[in-house]
């Protein structure tokens, strides 16, 4: 017989220190799953806080820039008769001037041609012949005689 303190087991002993280890470690782990949530509960909602500051600020911005887009269109549309009207003048007086200027163009070249200078003086228009290309000459047109410029052709 035996007296005296009582001998654990060994494997009584590692199973005592295993349990330590483990509460330990459940200790540590639901710590740090804890923190865990604590953190990503922390970065979800300043995501969020910025995810609706930056919509809100989105939605101020296209609000402020569609309403001044919308006033300008009621300012143009406002103003828009009186700047058709002045376009459509300055257009038509345009053309006008350009035709003028086609036309002079267009004769000045064709008496050119034909030998002949036009020379507009003091209400006055005068045809100088070049001796070349024309001539005077007297014809009958109708049975009446009348004078004619003959146009040389070469």
């Amino acid at each position: 017989m035996k007296t005296g303190k009582p001998n654990t087991r060994l494997s009584e002993k590692l199973n005592a220190e295993l349990d330590t280890i483990r509460q330990e470690h459940a200790a540590l782990m639901a710590s740090q799953l804890k923190s865990f949530r604590n953190d990503l509960t922390s970065i979800a909602q300043h995501a969020r806080n910025t995810i609706e500051t930056d919509t809100r600020h989105f939605l101020k911005t296209n609000k402020s820039y569609f309403e001044t887009r919308t006033q300008q269109i009621k300012r143009w549309t406002s103003i828009s008769p009186w700047l058709t009207t002045g376009l459509a003048l300055m257009v038509i007086a345009l053309m006008m001037g350009l035709s003028w200027f086609w036309t002079s163009m267009l004769t000045n070249s064709e008496l050119t041609q034909m030998g002949l200078t036009r020379i507009d003086q003091n209400d006055q228009t005068w045809l100088v012949m070049n001796p070349d290309k024309t001539a005077l000459k007297n014809c009958t047109l109708a049975s009446a005689p009348m004078l004619c410029i003959e146009i040389k052709e070469r």
